[in-house]
Order: C-alpha cells, then sequence, then structure tokens
C-alpha cells in the first residue's frame, strides 16, 4: 500500500539532513587537523626561542655578579685610600658620578665579564634620602668628602647583558679619628710620668720620643709630600711635639695643677746630668716658634686632644659593631705571648681561665682594632694587659680600665692608647718598644692617690722609642671595621 504523500516527504528531509551533517564532520575534522597543526608550529617555534632566553637569563645573572663583585672591589680600594678626594677628582657635579681611572672594565681572575665602577659624594638634592644623613654641601663639594660618606655604582657587564648595583659607603669612624698632637699624648686628667734611661758616657740611647713624621713600611698613603727622602726622621710637615699634655685646671683644684710640669717635673727631677739626657731624648716642633727643638720646648700642652675629644673617640669604637670587646678582669688577666723568636702578629692569648686563642693582631695592609677592657682598681694595681715575648701588629691598640705592661717586645704601627680610671702604662725594665704613629696615656680620674705612673719608662736596661708618623695613623684608618656598607640598590 502506497505511503501516504506526507510522509514520503518527511522521510526524503530526513535523509537529505544526514547527508549535511556528514559534511560538517569532515570540515570541523580539517579545522581541528588545522588547528593542531598551528599549535604545534607554535610550540616549535617557542621551543626554537627556548635556547636564548636560557642564554639571556645566564648572561644577566653573571652580569650581576660581575656588579656585585665590582661593589666589593670598589670597598677594598676605598678602605685602601685615606683621602675619597683623590677619587672624586675630576667630578663635574655632586650629581655626576665619577670613574676613577683604572675603574673602567676590570676584569679580575675567575670572574666571568667585567665591571665598571663610579662613585659621587652625596651632596646632590636628594641624597639624604639615599644615605639617610644630611647632605654632605656645608663642608663637602663634588670633590671634596666633608662626610665620609660616598654613593657607589657598580654596571656588571657580560656578554651584551648588563646590571646595575647602587650602595653607600660609610667611613665616618675613620673621619671621626682626633688629631694626635704629639708622638707621647697625655691628654687626661693627670700625667705622672717617670722615666729611667741607661747608656754610657751621659747618654740616653735607650730612651727617644720623637715628633717629626717618619715613614711605615707598606703602609700607603696620599700625602702630596711624602717621598723616599722624607722616610727618615723628616724636618717637613706635618711636625708634631714631642710630648703633649693637656691644658688648665679643668678639676678647679687650688693651687691650680699644670699638668704640663707634671710630665715636665719628671724631666728635670735628678742632677744636672740625668736632666740633659732626659731633655735630649725629646724632640719635636718647638712650642714657642713651631721650629725643630729638643728638650723642655719640644713637651707642651695642647688642646688638639682633650679628655672630651679623646672619649668620643673611643665610645664611637666601643659602639661599632664590628668591634670585638676582648675583657680582662682581676681574676684573669689578659695575657699576650709571642714567643721567642722573631716578633709575630698572631700570638696566642690567655687570661688563666681558659681563654687560648690565636689574636690577630694586624698588618700595615691590613691593620686591626684590638680592644681589652678591663675593671675599675682605685689602688691602680690591676694590669688589664700584659705583654711577652715579641710581638708586632698594625691598627689600634686600646686598654681601657686596666694597665698594660710590656714585658717583651712590642713594635706597632699606628696608635695605641691606654685610658680609663686609675690606669697608666708601663714599658718595663728589660723590655723593648716601638711605636710608630702615635702613643695615648689617657687617665680619666684625677683624684688618684696611690699606685702608678700614668707613663713608666723603666728600661734602664731596654728600650722605649716613640715616632710620630702621619702614614701610620692614615693607614690606621683604612681599619675594615671603621667601613660600612648599606643601601643596596639594583638596576
Amino acid at each position: 500500500m502506497p505511503a501516504p504523500a506526507g510522509v514520503a516527504a518527511m522521510t526524503k528531509t530526513t535523509r537529505t539532513h544526514g547527508l549535511n551533517e556528514r559534511g560538517m564532520a569532515a570540515v570541523m575534522a580539517l579545522i581541528v587537523v588545522l588547528a593542531l597543526s598551528l599549535l604545534v608550529s607554535a610550540f616549535l617555534a617557542v621551543s626554537a626561542f627556548e635556547p636564548q632566553i636560557s642564554q639571556n637569563l645566564a648572561d644577566s645573572t653573571q652580569a650581576r655578579y660581575a656588579a656585585d663583585a665590582g661593589i666589593e672591589w670598589a670597598f677594598d680600594q676605598l678602605v685602601a685610600t685615606p683621602s675619597w678626594n683623590t677619587l672624586l677628582a675630576g667630578s663635574t657635579g655632586c650629581a655626576n658620578p665619577v670613574t676613577p681611572v683604572g675603574w673602567t672594565n676590570v676584569a679580575l681572575p675567575n670572574l666571568a665579564g667585567t665591571f665598571t665602577v663610579s662613585l659621587r659624594n652625596d651632596c646632590a638634592a636628594g641624597d639624604n634620602l639615599i644615605t639617610g644623613v644630611a647632605l654632605d654641601n656645608v663642608t663637602g663639594t663634588a670633590t671634596n668628602d666633608g662626610n665620609g660618606i660616598v654613593i657607589v655604582m657598580a654596571t656588571g657587564n657580560y656578554q651584551g647583558a648588563q646590571k646595575r648595583i647602587q650602595v653607600v659607603i660609610n667611613r665616618t669612624l675613620a673621619t671621626s679619628s682626633p688629631d694626635f698632637p704629639a708622638a707621647v699624648n697625655e691628654p687626661g686628667t693627670q700625667s705622672d710620668t717617670f722615666v729611667a734611661c741607661g747608656g754610657s758616657g751621659g747618654a740616653c740611647a735607650n730612651f727617644g720620643v720623637d715628633g717629626r713624621d717618619y715613614g711605615c713600611s707598606a703602609c700607603t698613603t696620599d700625602a702630596a709630600w711624602y717621598n723616599n727622602a722624607n722616610w727618615a726622621a723628616s724636618t717637613g710637615p706635618p711636625q708634631k711635639l714631642g710630648i703633649a699634655t693637656q691644658t688648665g685646671n679643668q678639676q678647679n683644684i687650688s693651687p691650680a695643677t699644670s699638668y704640663e710640669r707634671n710630665v715636665e717635673g719628671a724631666f728635670t727631677s735628678g742632677t744636672s746630668g740625668q736632666i740633659a739626657q732626659k731633655e735630649g731624648s725629646v724632640a719635636g716642633k718647638d712650642q714657642g716658634t713651631g721650629a725643630l727643638t729638643t728638650g723642655l720646648n719640644a713637651i707642651a700642652a695642647s688642646n688638639a686632644l682633650n679628655p672630651t675629644t679623646m672619649q668620643n673617640f673611643l665610645d664611637a669604637l666601643a659602639a661599632n659593631p664590628k668591634t670585638q670587646i676582648l675583657q680582662s678582669t682581676m681574676s684573669c688577666p689578659m695575657q699576650i705571648n709571642g714567643g721567642g723568636g722573631s716578633p709575630t702578629s698572631s700570638p696566642t692569648l690567655t687570661n688563666g681561665c681558659g681563654v687560648n686563642q690565636t689574636l690577630n693582631l694586624g698588618t700595615p695592609s691590613n691593620p686591626q682594632l684590638i680592644y681589652f677592657r678591663g675593671d675599675l682598681d682605685p689602688t691602680s694595681a690591676f694590669t688589664g694587659l700584659s705583654v711577652n715575648g715579641q710581638i708586632q701588629g698594625a691598627g689600634i691598640l686600646v686598654v681601657e680600665d686596666g694597665d698594660l705592661k710590656n714585658f717583651g717586645t712590642l713594635n706597632w704601627q699606628g696608635a695605641v692608647i691606654v685610658t680609663g680610671k686609675y690606669v697608666g702604662a708601663g714599658f718595663m725594665n728589660g723590655s723593648t718598644t716601638n711605636i710608630n704613629g702615635a702613643f695615648v696615656s689617657n687617665e680619666t680620674v684625677w683624684n688618684e692617690t696611690n699606685g702608678y705612673y700614668e707613663l713608666y719608662l723603666g728600661t734602664t736596661s731596654g728600650s722605649a722609642t716613640f715616632h710620630y708618623s702621619k702614614q701610620a695613623l692614615d693607614m690606621m684608618k683604612t681599619i675594615r671595621a671603621f667601613h660600612t656598607v648599606y643601601g643596596w640598590r639594583n638596576f
């Protein structure tokens, strides 16, 4: 029986739609294949760039390491330079960095890449936000560092990649070092000095204080007048007193006490022969004319180094986070033992109570800050530090609240400071002392009634020589603990 006309029409339409769907599936399949092909091509293209991307990242990292090495290298150069003005020379403005000679494209062993370092003084607008202190535009200029702070920029280079690091380097502690007006300085409230010297023919050959400038082997300096001819005792500048003492009557004692006379009294006591021996062993700037002289005229009062100045410097040293305080007590006093051979800068430190360690006393190329702190002893009998055997050192040696006594050989380049209440320095009979730089005995209590001299030179069978040396004191300012690095910024 024939199907109704409507049914036939429906069947025909249904079959037509089925044929259209099969066509669309083919088209969709082609689209998917094309899309996948494009994705694969994109992935392949990206993969081709992957090595270059990795290389760029590696080069950038090496450049960053080179810049970091540049900062460390520049720190070493700055530490070793007594005056940063020599490096700032040529700067055209506070905001314009200068690259010193030899600081461009520096290559170091085992360093991938090179670095260039520039620096500028912190006197440009906004530098206070970088350094954290006021602008150096009162005493400083673009070519003159007035506050011991500079801004350093290191640029690292490696195969076309560059990275920059900016830091602040501060040497305020080094620049705050006081002026030592003499080879031997007694700025404290008492200056009791005893000198016993030996020799033949009326001479005092084993004792000498000399305020003329002496050289320091292996030291560095930027003072223009230094040359080989001046490494012996020079009459050229700078020239200091032989012995400088405190001025005035700070405790209002009646009758007034002249600290200068206290020291000179030690030199003028005894027979005329002894007077001539002792006076002739002190040389330096004449307190009246400024010319070279010997004897009492080379001993004078000076306010260049006073109790306040000295205490401020010592407080800054003790507060420095890099300073290690070595504690010496009356029950466990510190001793440095150097042995019997050649002088050593690495002696043994002991205290009889368990401390037994090697102590680095420094060298002119790497000076050190050695700080001993003792106990208050009103009897003035406490020896905070004893020196035995043969030692040598460079930098600053501080003994606070305790006596320093040398029983052996002490060779020092820089400053030796004995300070505090009821203290003194003893260079004992049979000992050998050579201080090249400056020596300070700073008694901070005025009413000491018994005990020790502030300066005891019992060198009848030994020797004690104190030579002023600007070069050694300049070297002292290069102690690494005096310098800090902060404010790291990456560019």
